[in-house]
């Protein structure tokens, strides 16, 4: 009996434990270099959101302050449609996004309303939510 003959079975043993059934208990894993919130939270929110949405004015009840802004985000329903402000792992279902590219059928005005972002800068935010939206 050769070497490799003796270890197929424990190769596959091994292999097949590694593998499972393919599903991961927790779900998907997340992206590993998607955007923090830390780097959402000083390139986007405090330069472009939180002086409408902050300690001293928050707009629609939103404060996107530091410390503040996951759980004003994350799982919250919009009070103005019928879709969470943040769906975790699904932008393209998250009102946030909506609202930054002005998408057809939000209410009021695309945010933020002085100057749009740019599309890498959504690009970003759509990275950090559809990697779960992590308080990180």
């Amino acid at each position: 009996m050769t070497t490799l003959t003796r270890l197929l079975p424990l190769v596959l043993a091994v292999g097949a434990a590694a593998c499972g059934n393919g599903e991961s208990p927790a779900g998907p894993s997340p992206v590993t270099d998607a955007p923090t919130l830390s780097f959402i939270q000083n390139m986007v929110f405090n330069e472009s959101c939180t002086h409408h949405h902050g300690e001293d004015a928050t707009s629609a009840g939103l404060d996107l302050t530091a410390g503040q802004a996951h759980s004003a985000l994350v799982n919250v329903q919009s009070s103005q449609v019928d879709l969470d402000l943040v769906e975790p792992n699904d932008a393209e279902n998250s009102y946030l996004i909506h609202k930054l590219e002005n998408r057809a059928g939000i209410v009021g005005t695309r945010m933020p309303p002085d100057e749009a972002l740019s599309a890498a800068v959504i690009d970003d935010v759509k990275a950090w939510i559809n990697a779960g939206a992590r308080n990180n």
